[in-house]
């Protein structure tokens, strides 16, 4: 799994922030209890074949990139115990994971018939806590990277309604890398901030754009996203050494050669580019840039 390893690049380039707020495993800045791991997962009756209507018979199938969302929970478990200098003995499997989603789809009466978002919280030392809420119903999550071919040889993408692409900005500043927008977790402080510059013209159709110090597009402050190439049209997501989230929806792409990794520079972003945005609640959705 290419993009779920911590490659030597990787640690190396948020070495200055490690030194800063770990400058040893004794006394770190940023300790355990001020935040947790986060993956954010969406429950889909129709992803079956046929829509679960007890709560054991959901399957697998149902939570939308279940393999990807353990594997990172175990990644971001295993880095953050590697930098903490505490054991890791993860019990993270399909099975567990699954048990606790039906567990919390029941105990909270949840009706079947509806997509859900399920907000899994786990701290380092292996307590977990769901929260669950409702979610846009997507009849296909991989919408927005269809293409519609025309006569004369151009072509627009399949979500052509305006009110269905997201308007998407470029932060007015730099963002800081560091393991918090590697791995997801609850410290999400650098997307907050870069959020304030979202107008709020269209709630809920918004991204904002990050980039480093070195001006390279990292992600959107809830997706990641990736942008058409110009020398060959290929859809291009930022590698991870950008900063960027190693994102369940990009590595499922990036797997089925959807997409590929380059760098990105912001400055090579323009107004009226189109890009796709993705994470593993919504799926694939476009957006086009406009400020």
């Amino acid at each position: 799994m290419k993009s779920l390893q911590l490659e030597d690049d990787l640690k190396s380039i948020y070495s200055d922030y490690i030194e800063r707020y770990f400058p040893n495993s004794k006394s770190p800045t940023i300790t355990p209890d001020d935040f947790e791991i986060l993956s954010t997962i969406r429950y889909d009756p129709s992803l079956s074949k046929h829509p679960p209507t007890t709560y054991h018979e959901i399957s697998p199938l149902n939570v939308f990139l279940l393999p990807e969302h353990v594997a990172r929970l175990r990644y971001t478990f295993q880095f953050f115990h590697y930098l903490y200098g505490t054991p890791f003995d993860s019990e993270i499997t399909e099975d567990f994971l699954l048990k606790q989603i039906k567990e919390s789809l029941e105990q909270m009466g949840k009706p079947l018939d509806k997509p859900y978002k399920i907000r899994g919280l786990f701290k380092l030392g292996g307590t977990a806590r769901l929260e669950i809420h409702e979610t846009t119903n997507r009849e296909n999550l991989l919408l927005g990277l269809q293409e519609i071919s025309h006569q004369d040889g151009s072509t627009t993408s399949s979500m052509d309604e305006a009110e269905q692409k997201w308007d998407v900005y470029v932060n007015t500043r730099s963002s800081l890398i560091s393991p918090f927008t590697s791995f997801k977790t609850t410290k999400r402080d650098v997307y907050n901030e870069a959020r304030k510059i979202l107008p709020g013209l269209r709630p809920g159709n918004e991204e904002v754009l990050l980039f480093n110090s070195q001006g390279q597009l990292m992600e959107g402050s809830i997706t990641n996203v990736a942008i058409k190439r110009k020398r060959d049209g290929k859809w291009v997501t930022p590698l991870l050494s950008s900063g960027c989230l190693c994102g369940v929806m990009r590595h499922f792409l990036l797997r089925r050669n959807y997409i590929e990794e380059d760098i990105v520079l912001i400055k090579d972003v323009s107004i009226g580019d189109e890009m796709i945005l993705f994470n593993g609640v919504m799926g694939v959705v476009r957006g086009r840039v406009v400020g």
